[in-house]
């Protein structure tokens, strides 16, 4: 994936709250409001987001779209695909249940971890989230328990604001409002 940030043109259609800027994905595929000081990084496959220059401070919000047959992501389990992505490479002490979202066309299953890193001997988050649209989005973000206040609200404003399956010809004029 490849980064672009663009000028709006006076007249675009996008609306985000204040301290807040929206990343688009693949043409509108993917869709959410992110804070407009983060820094976005393409990767093979995904987009990261941190909060500060990427380090072992960073908070790392990942999101990965995932093109399969339409026919097969309806019918996948989203809480069975979650459960699967989730790696044993963190000794987990506290797993929430897992939180669903269904606006529309789009639902969202989501879980929060809590581990002891072993590296640095901290407590740490890991919140992982599986939308389903016209396509799968897998959303992450990892950060230091210790931060958990400041970022918790980034997590609730991108999974408020997701959408999936808005296609935008012209990004800078934004979405057909009807």
């Amino acid at each position: 994936m490849s980064v672009q940030k663009l000028r709006l043109k006076a007249n675009h259609t996008w609306k985000s709250k204040p301290g807040y800027s929206i990343c688009v994905l693949d043409r509108g595929l993917v869709r959410f409001d992110c804070p407009s000081d983060w820094i976005i990084e393409p990767d093979e496959g995904a987009v990261h987001l941190h909060d500060q220059k990427p380090c072992v401070e960073s908070c790392d919000l990942g999101v990965s779209i995932f093109r399969m047959p339409a026919e097969f992501v309806r019918e996948l389990s989203l809480e069975d695909t979650l459960r699967d992505t989730l790696g044993a490479e963190r000794k987990v002490y506290e797993q929430s249940e897992i939180h669903r979202i269904d606006r529309g066309d789009l639902e969202v299953a989501w879980l929060e971890q809590k581990y002891r890193d072993a590296e640095y001997d901290r407590d740490a988050r890991f919140r992982v989230a599986l939308a389903r649209g016209p396509a799968l989005c897998l959303i992450s973000m990892n950060y230091w328990s210790s931060r958990a206040a400041a970022l918790e609200g980034v997590w609730d404003e991108v999974l408020r604001t997701l959408q999936m399956g808005m296609r935008v010809e012209d990004p800078t004029k934004g979405p057909v409002v009807n």
